[in-house]
């Protein structure tokens, strides 16, 4: 999935296994880290097109998301270009 909002650079799936065997276990969790997020995000559209969330519902949720994200910000770097 590249060129989602907020991927980490220097990595992609097909380079974990490399991450992994270099001991690079924190870079592998945020890229991860930021696969979740932009999952939630896809599972909110698909609700509201599915008529199960409404706009406000997805716009409250996304807003939820964003604090989240912002008061962790201080280590959870690597998400805060997820937020507007």
């Amino acid at each position: 999935m590249s060129g989602l909002p907020g991927k980490p650079g220097g990595i992609s799936g097909g380079d974990v296994e490399k991450y992994y065997l270099e001991g690079r276990i924190r870079e592998i969790a945020d890229y991860c880290e930021t696969d979740v997020v932009n999952t939630y995000r896809v599972w909110l559209r698909h609700e509201l097109f599915c008529g199960r969330l409404t706009a406000d519902g997805i716009q409250a949720s996304a807003a939820s998301l964003g604090e989240y994200i912002r008061a962790r910000s201080d280590f959870k770097l690597h998400l805060m270009s997820l937020v507007g």
